[in-house]
């Protein structure tokens, strides 16, 4: 890192300034730490700024999505650095829908979709829990609407459901309890879903 930057500083028309510039994002992205990935995102960026039209530009941008993703946190903790991955690699995958990084941004930016569904979630048993059903179920809908791709829909739906059997909605209940069978039948939720549907939907609430 320090060469690369010694190159930058000390030779501002170097033909190399191009590889530099990503030997650098690529050096502080390697020693993985919050302050050095921090560095590697503008670096990266810097390299996007000042040649656009290089070969690996696809590239940078995938190592900006790459170096936010690398700064997430647990979904029990603040999800700002989630977010900002999820839109670099939405911008990678937007921008440069031929690159050979593609699948590898695909498979990442799934990670990082679970990782927020997984957050929403947990915020909506946590309001489960106190009884505040109205807003775990406007969590759960909000998860479903912005990540509907996430794996953990099945540990989404049945919650829905439950926030709306206990509001007492029994239709809208079992179209959720439905949908838990219909498209992950071998959810650990699925045997629960179904003995709710057996009795009505919303049988017993509100509770």
């Amino acid at each position: 890192a320090t060469a690369y930057d010694t190159l930058l500083r000390n030779y501002p028309t170097s033909p190399h300034l191009p590889e530099a510039r990503l030997g650098l994002g690529r050096s502080y992205y390697e020693q993985n730490r919050t302050d050095t990935l921090l560095l590697s995102i503008d670096a990266f960026k810097n390299f996007m700024t000042y040649h656009p039209s290089h070969f690996q530009v696809d590239y940078s941008q995938l190592m900006v999505a790459m170096g936010y993703m690398r700064l997430m946190r647990s979904p029990d903790r603040d999800q700002q650095y989630t977010r900002e991955a999820l839109e670099e690699f939405e911008a990678f995958l937007e921008d440069y829908p031929e690159s050979p990084y593609r699948d590898l941004a695909y498979e990442n930016m799934q990670t990082v979709i679970d990782t927020l569904a997984a957050h929403e979630l947990q915020v909506a048993e946590f309001q489960m829990g106190r009884g505040r059903y109205i807003a775990a179920r406007r969590r759960c809908e909000f998860a479903l609407r912005k990540y509907p791709t996430t794996s953990h829909r099945c540990e989404i739906l049945y919650p829905l459901a439950e926030s709306l059997r206990r509001e007492g909605d029994p239709s809208r209940a079992a179209d959720y309890y439905q949908q838990v069978l219909t498209e992950h039948p071998d959810c650990r939720f699925a045997a629960d879903a179904r003995k709710r549907l057996n009795k009505g939907g919303a049988a017993g609430a509100p509770e």
